[in-house]
């Protein structure tokens, strides 16, 4: 069970005055904040929470309350060394919040929540404990948006018995390969399996990643899909360096409910690369379809 106190829907605080409004340009110096969480925050009205996921980890969100009429709530999960205010999800957020409720969170080791990251594998708990937070906050319908890691979480989550009503995830993989076949990942596993490298990241970035013997052998999510019953939306990008597309479609083939691909053209890129405002309104659109109607829409123009 999760121990947060649910205020009787408290006022939301202000806009968020330092906040990001469009895509500055990133060069390293503007990246290593956006980790850091120094640069960032959410512009739509929004209050600040704290979780407990079942294994006592402590996590860090941000509600967005949307509308009145919104037809339910996103848990909002980010990929890998980012986190709920870093700009792209911040942005993300902010869209989402003018048609739904929005709970974004920071996944165990990033941000400002405690614990270590296992890519995708001890996620579930936060996934869970977020869920239970919108129930609790009084929210019937609830979809998960998930990017990489974050997508693994969320197709991890619902595979194991977290009751939601929809999922999308952006460049999720469909399996865990060991070695890596792309480059990307061959450079991430290589810090994984460094003690040095994983305190260096812990130094410098702030992402507590914790030592491979952490990582429990979750089925590969094209196997966790065959128990994902609920609309599933995957969105993908050609050229996506890190997972090829054909991840998508194989977890779109393999979906135990109906499926949505949405592969799109070069220059999508992996996860936040992808969140361009155009993108942010379609998956807007999309979350509050399948919340108010039960179906996502089809692939928006390229």
């Amino acid at each position: 069970m999760t121990t947060d106190v649910h205020p009787p829907r408290p006022e939301p605080d202000p806009p968020h005055v330092g906040a990001s409004g469009g895509a500055p340009r990133r060069g390293p110096l503007r990246r290593y904040l956006e980790t850091r969480g120094v640069v960032g925050g959410h512009r739509s009205p929004h209050v600040h929470t704290r979780l407990v996921a079942a294994d006592g980890t402590e996590l860090a969100g941000t509600h967005l309350p949307g509308p009145a009429a919104a037809p339910g709530a996103v848990l909002l999960l980010h990929g890998f060394a980012a986190n709920r205010r870093k700009p792209a999800y911040a942005r993300l957020a902010d869209g989402l919040a003018r048609s739904c409720g929005v709970l974004a969170l920071d996944l165990r080791g990033h941000g400002g929540s405690s614990g270590q990251c296992t890519l995708g594998d001890a996620e579930v708990a936060d996934v869970a404990a977020g869920v239970r937070w919108l129930r609790a906050y009084g929210y019937r319908r609830v979809a998960l948006l998930g990017a990489s890691m974050g997508g693994t979480a969320a197709l991890h989550a619902v595979a194991t018995g977290v009751a939601v009503d929809a999922v999308a995830t952006v460049s999720a993989p469909g399996w865990f390969h060991d070695p890596p076949r792309t480059a990307p990942l061959r450079r991430l596993h290589a810090l994984w399996q460094s003690p040095l490298q994983r305190a260096g990241l812990r130094t410098l970035v702030g992402v507590h990643l914790a030592a491979p013997e952490r990582w429990r052998g979750p089925a590969h999510p094209v196997e966790m899909v065959r128990d994902v019953a609920v609309p599933l939306l995957v969105v993908h990008g050609e050229d996506d360096d890190y997972f090829p597309v054909e991840d998508a479609a194989a977890l779109v083939a393999g979906a135990a409910g109906p499926a949505t691909l949405w592969r799109r053209p070069a220059g999508f890129g992996h996860a936040e690369d992808g969140l361009t405002p155009a993108m942010v309104d379609a998956l807007a659109v999309a979350l509050h379809a399948v919340l108010a109607d039960g179906a996502f829409p089809p692939a928006p123009p390229a």
